[in-house]
């Protein structure tokens, strides 16, 4: 849905529904909003430009007499087809066949709503799952900030896994709950979903399906279904998520590996127990099904920490490790960490490398 960037001024002499008009017109002509463009309803219409919805409809009226705009009644309104045939001597490409084609899915329309909504400043954030940008350690970044240039010797590209010496101080955090990894099996990515996105597209053929609680907030990106990856869904008690649907999917259909947020899952807020820790470890080995643990919130304790990850418990790289700067020290830096056997980070990082060439040097 096309967005809108601007108000009339009600100063101006010129009527509002004609101010309206133009601006329209000329997002038009100059290809910002191309044919078959839908517009918002006319209500969110009409709250955007700060007007009401009588000369709201003035101007569409206008637009639509004109040709520039087709409207149906329950279909909302759009920009025309013919509308070039009546600006310019040649028609443009059709952008919004090409959107209809595009491999990508887009988001659910709730989806993007809430997006949009989020960087509302009278809005809480809770869809993102971080702290009250109130509880950021603001005074200590602008301390460390200063220090920077001093550290900066280069702001050129990073090797394919990351600055090696941020790498090392998140080896060195990690084993500060029972982790052991050396910098050379962890790699620098911009932000978790980046790794879930790497993981996916790199180490699972089309078709795959992955095990994951249920609710969870991955059911709610088309991002995974773009790659043609299915989710299969295993219910939640107050210990996390529970362990024989694991062995009955695995054995019944073709699952590819399980994905969990074990610490304050993203929505529930349960935390698994250290037994149900150990009962996963268990079974997957025995299954022979990979686990990605998805630990970004791991810091987000207020009473006692949560019991040590699944990744601390098993030495054979079983599990896939995800971590984040995003929900505890700023989600603007997008950096977080991948942890996993050499050779699949090494993968990781090639196929990263053909993505972005690698993540924000400054920010690392």
């Amino acid at each position: 849905m096309l967005s809108i960037d601007w108000t009339p001024n009600p100063k101006d002499p010129t009527p509002l529904y004609q101010q309206i008009s133009a601006y329209m017109k000329n997002k038009i002509a100059v290809g910002e909003w191309p044919i078959n463009s839908k517009l918002p309803p006319q209500r969110t219409l009409a709250r955007l430009l700060g007007v009401n919805r009588s000369t709201l409809t003035i101007a569409l009226d206008d637009l639509i007499a004109n040709g520039l705009l087709e409207s149906k009644i329950g279909s909302g309104t759009w920009v025309a087809n013919n509308t070039w045939s009546l600006l310019a001597s040649t028609v443009p490409i059709n952008w919004t066949s090409y959107l209809d084609r595009g491999i990508s899915l887009p988001n659910l329309h709730t989806i993007q709503e809430i997006n949009h909504l989020e960087f509302n400043p009278d809005m809480i954030r809770l869809g993102t799952g971080e702290l009250s940008p109130e509880i950021f350690p603001k005074a200590m970044m602008d301390s460390i900030l200063m220090k920077l240039p001093n550290r900066i010797h280069s702001l050129g590209y990073e090797e394919p896994r990351g600055l090696p010496f941020l790498r090392q101080q998140i080896s060195t955090y990690l084993s500060s709950f029972g982790i052991n990894a050396s910098p050379s099996s962890i790699m620098i990515v911009s932000g978790a979903l980046q790794a879930l996105q790497l993981i996916c597209s790199s180490l699972l053929p089309k078709d795959s399906t992955i095990l994951l609680e249920r609710p969870s907030y991955l059911f709610s990106l088309k991002l995974f279904q773009s790659m043609n990856m299915d989710f299969c869904g295993i219910p939640l008690d107050e210990e996390g998520i529970k362990i024989a649907p694991i062995s009955f999917h695995k054995k019944h259909q073709h699952v590819n590996l399980l994905y969990t947020i074990p610490c304050f899952h993203n929505p529930t807020g349960i935390t698994m127990t250290a037994k149900r820790r150990n009962s996963i470890i268990d079974i997957c080995k025995k299954e022979q099904l990979p686990i990605i643990e998805d630990d970004v919130y791991r810091e987000l304790w207020l009473d006692a920490p949560p019991p040590p990850p699944l990744k601390s418990l098993e030495k054979d790289g079983l599990v896939l490790y995800l971590g984040s700067l995003s929900k505890s020290l700023s989600p603007g830096l997008r950096i977080g960490w991948i942890v996993g056997p050499e050779p699949v980070i090494e993968r990781l990082a090639d196929i990263k490398m053909q993505s972005d060439y690698g993540s924000s040097s400054l920010s690392q």
